[in-house]
């Protein structure tokens, strides 16, 4: 099987299985996705992840934008590689999205792919129609609600307002009345 792993650590020969300590691992894994365009979303220079992704019924990756030039702000002049690996690997347990699959032991690289600047090859690939962006602006109502809900999830769920994750600032930045809300039903 083929797959892809992004990252903006280079020179990379062998992919090495990994678990932050802020990630909800149980154990050290190399994560892949089976579609190339969305590994360019985890090509990512922040202290923390803030993926709003998902995957349509045909298998097509939807990049939603939380906030105005999200898509920007998160990878304009990111720097990054895409690893293209081939092995047996296997799908992430309990895991919605099927096109993520892991492996568990070191990961041979067969080719790599330099990204000079994120956000552009996202927006080439989005002109070659391997990935949708919902631009902030033209987010349906439905789809505002439900990335609101995720927001304020996060801040409930991940206990954002203790200010112990490098998350929370970006949260009460870029979300204020979402932060406020939060903080108003604890």
């Amino acid at each position: 099987m083929i797959a892809y792993h992004g990252t903006v650590v280079g020179d990379i020969q062998i992919l090495k299985p990994f678990a932050h300590p802020l990630s909800n691992l149980q154990q050290p894994v190399v994560y892949l996705s089976t579609i190339k365009a969305l590994s360019v979303i985890y090509i990512w220079n922040k202290r923390y992840k803030w993926m709003t992704y998902e995957i349509r019924d045909d298998g097509m990756p939807v990049y939603n934008e939380t906030f105005k030039n999200g898509l920007s702000y998160f990878y304009s002049g990111v720097k990054g590689y895409i690893y293209t690996c081939d092995a047996n690997f296997y799908p992430e347990k309990d895991n919605t999205r099927s096109n993520i699959v892991i492996s568990k032991e070191p990961v041979e690289i067969r080719n790599v792919e330099v990204v000079e600047n994120a956000y552009e090859r996202i927006l080439k690939f989005e002109s070659e129609r391997q990935i949708v962006i919902n631009r902030f602006d033209e987010l349906s109502d439905e789809i505002r609600r439900r990335e609101q809900k995720m927001v304020l999830d996060s801040i409930r769920n991940l206990e954002l307002w203790k200010m112990e994750r490098p998350l929370s600032d970006f949260v009460a930045e870029k979300f204020p009345d979402l932060w406020e809300e939060a903080l108003r039903s604890l």
